[in-house]
């Protein structure tokens, strides 16, 4: 029912479970009551409530257009404490894809777009056509040319209108075989992936370009596994998100404190406009 309702009103169905979950959290810890809460008991469990609250703040109605624009804007409005529980990046909810027990989700999730599992991972293995740049898993360091691989081919498989699932269950060169079979071409997997590096650069220049910078963006410590969880699968665990935007950066060719793509990388790639409205 809830996937049927953030389906119907086009709400995102991660940013409505992480803002429900969020007001659930202020619930329970006594930050907000029935009172703010038109009288719907937000509990753990409470179905008929999660359903009916989903309903409100897809409807802007009471409590639920405090809800309506997500938890960082909602944690603004409530106050009291309430930004505790305010799980965002940049004020964009978090997937539920814990890069505690799957690192490569963590330089994801510090993409020109934040918080999103889809902007690439070099956690799949494709069988062939594709090898990532090793890296040591018991590291967080050393990752970034993986990190850059990883998400210059996810940008290229969205371009090519693809489900980015066929990464994990196909050999890599299947998505170049289905790109050279519809169009006549004659790509290889470096086009691809320099198609990929060039999306990735004009997404970040556009950031740079607005003042966004990448040092801005703050992972919060139940992300990051700051202080590791006591209990769970990921006890003990915490990922170094510092040393891995360094590394991802860095084998970018941006900037590694703020993102901005280098002169030199984008006339590498044929950006010279890029180059010239972000430099000159």
């Amino acid at each position: 029912m809830l996937n049927e309702i953030c389906n119907r009103y086009g709400l995102d169905t991660i940013s409505a479970g992480s803002t429900m979950a969020f007001a659930i959290e202020n619930f329970e810890n006594g930050i907000i009551t029935s009172k703010d809460t038109d009288g719907i008991e937000l509990r753990w469990g409470n179905h008929k409530a999660i359903v009916a609250m989903t309903e409100k703040m897809a409807k802007r109605e009471g409590f639920g257009a405090v809800l309506a624009d997500g938890v960082n804007k909602a944690a603004e409005s409530i106050g009291k404490g309430s930004e505790a529980f305010a799980v965002h990046i940049h004020g964009q909810e978090v997937p539920m894809h814990d890069p505690k027990r799957f690192a490569h989700y963590a330089i994801a999730y510090l993409d020109s777009t934040p918080a999103r599992h889809t902007r690439g991972s070099y956690g799949f293995r494709p069988a062939s056509g594709l090898e990532y740049p090793a890296y040591e898993r018991g590291s967080m360091a050393g990752r970034g040319p993986a990190s850059k691989m990883g998400s210059d081919l996810f940008h290229a498989i969205s371009c090519l209108g693809l489900c980015m699932f066929g990464v994990g269950f196909m050999p890599a060169s299947a998505i170049i075989d289905f790109l050279n079979l519809t169009t006549g071409w004659n790509f290889t997997m470096e086009d691809a992936l320099k198609i990929g590096d060039r999306v990735a650069n004009i997404r970040q220049a556009f950031n740079s370009r607005e003042g966004v910078s990448i040092s801005d963006y703050k992972v919060p410590g139940r992300v990051s596994g700051n202080p590791p969880p006591q209990a769970g699968p990921t006890a003990g665990r915490s990922v170094d998100f510092e040393s891995l935007r360094r590394d991802y950066l860095a084998a970018r060719g941006w900037d590694t404190t703020t993102g901005k793509p280098g002169r030199d990388k984008l006339l590498e790639l044929g950006l010279d406009d890029v180059a010239k409205a972000l430099w000159d």
